[in-house]
């Protein structure tokens, strides 16, 4: 009886305080940040090279979360140490300290009015001053304290990094494959409530056939309204509302109308041809008719003198179970029925494809990286320096004792020795 009452008195704290406290140093790690770090890297990468949606996955956040936490406890476990610099310490050390530092020996004058001289000199190099007077005197004096804030900005913004990308996948979008035919109005979706015109299309080319250049002269409407006409070329992208637009490919359509054995319509539209990998004379593409059992496939030449696909006509073929059963020539504006169905040829219209993305996230991108280049020059180009001083008042002849604190090297000991040469120059001369 007495082991459950004891069980049941457990204060609540005691339990989890462990559990809370091994937490706090699993995200105070910067082993942690650096796997973390790690296996973001190899996600993005991962996402960049297959077509797997890594980046709205649970795959992609878990790691890019616990990032954060881990920037946010290493951030809060050095507020101690930055808040140490921001007040500045304990002015009065014991005079063992100062044993690694400088001294200066031989001053005839009081250690107030030594102390009087070398504060001024302090101050007019922009350091902070604290003293504590007594048998001797102690002075404190340092710059730079309040830079140490730049490690906050840093750590800010990489947080800011993370949910930008975060953000970013899960609100943004871009789309590689948005293509438009001459004349056609098309939906851009993606809940962007726009729409794109292309109104024409034209390409330059070198003499040996390769793309040269090309463009697109697109309108752009949103909520029916025309808000924008523009000219698309390659690294001339068009921008509106954080939706861009870049050219990125072009080809040839087939305008293609088609009626079953009743006449009535089962497909008018556009079909997109791609260049046959095998050989850049043919373009290839493909209508799936899953109510008729079967896919379609039409062929195009772009050789003028072509025997097998005369210029003026396109094949089309049925393929079914991944077997062509048949294929016919279908002339320009010339109904051909095959395989039980009307097949009208009606054009080959241009067509023109973009890469339309947006990324809603810009603006802390942005923030992001002006907080992180501030948080580096802060730190690295300010550095924090402190100067301890002793100024003690002995039998014959006063002395300070000079001790740096702050980061080492040769900048360091330039600036205490500069510091050192100008008191000097400011004590009275010694009279023997």
């Amino acid at each position: 009886m007495s082991n459950k009452s004891t069980q049941e008195h457990i204060p609540p704290e005691s339990i989890i305080r462990p559990y809370a406290n091994w937490l706090w140093r699993f995200f105070s790690s910067i082993r942690l940040a650096l796997i973390l770090i790690l296996i973001i890297a190899a996600l993005v990468l991962l996402g960049a090279l297959t077509p797997l949606n890594i980046f709205n996955s649970i795959y992609f956040a878990v790691p890019g979360i616990m990032l954060m936490l881990n920037i946010l406890v290493c951030s809060l476990n050095r507020w101690k140490s930055i808040n140490l610099i921001l007040r500045g310490g304990e002015i009065v050390q014991p005079e063992s300290f100062y044993t690694t530092g400088m001294e200066v020996k031989g001053i005839h004058l009081p250690a107030s009015e030594a102390a009087a001289i070398t504060e001024k000199v302090l101050r007019a190099r922009g350091y902070r001053v604290r003293k504590s007077i007594g048998a001797d005197i102690h002075m404190t004096a340092d710059k730079n304290h309040y830079f140490r804030l730049g490690t906050y900005l840093s750590h800010f913004s990489l947080i800011l990094f993370v949910v930008a990308f975060l953000l970013g996948f899960h609100y943004g979008f871009r789309d590689t494959g948005f293509a438009v035919v001459e004349g056609q109005t098309k939906q851009v979706g993606h809940n962007t409530g726009l729409e794109t015109k292309l109104i024409s299309f034209t390409s330059q080319q070198y003499a040996n056939g390769m793309p040269k250049d090309y463009s697109s002269r697109v309108i752009l409407y949103e909520g029916g309204q025309q808000v924008k006409e523009a000219l698309i070329r390659v690294n001339h992208p068009l921008y509106y509302k954080g939706t861009r637009f870049y050219q990125s490919f072009f080809g040839t359509a087939v305008k293609l109308l088609i009626h079953d054995g009743q006449g009535q319509t089962i497909f008018d539209d556009n079909v997109l041809l791609s260049t046959d990998s095998g050989n850049s004379q043919y373009s290839d593409g493909f209508v799936d008719l899953p109510g008729q059992g079967f896919t379609v496939r039409l062929i195009n030449s772009s050789a003028p003198n072509d025997t097998m696909i005369p210029a003026g006509d396109i094949a089309i073929g049925i393929i079914q179970q991944s077997q062509q059963i048949s294929m016919k020539l279908v002339p320009l504006n010339t109904p051909i029925v095959i395989n039980g169905l009307e097949f009208t040829f009606q054009g080959l219209p241009n067509y023109s494809g973009f890469q339309v993305s947006r990324d809603p996230t810009n603006a802390i991108i942005w923030i992001a990286s002006g907080l992180f280049l501030a948080g580096i020059c802060a730190v690295f180009y300010f550095p924090y320096r402190q100067l301890r001083v002793l100024f003690r008042t002995e039998e014959n002849e006063g002395s300070l004792s000079l001790h740096a604190v702050g980061r080492s090297g040769s900048e360091s000991n330039t600036e205490v020795n500069g510091i050192i040469k100008e008191i000097e120059k400011k004590l009275p001369p010694h009279n023997s």
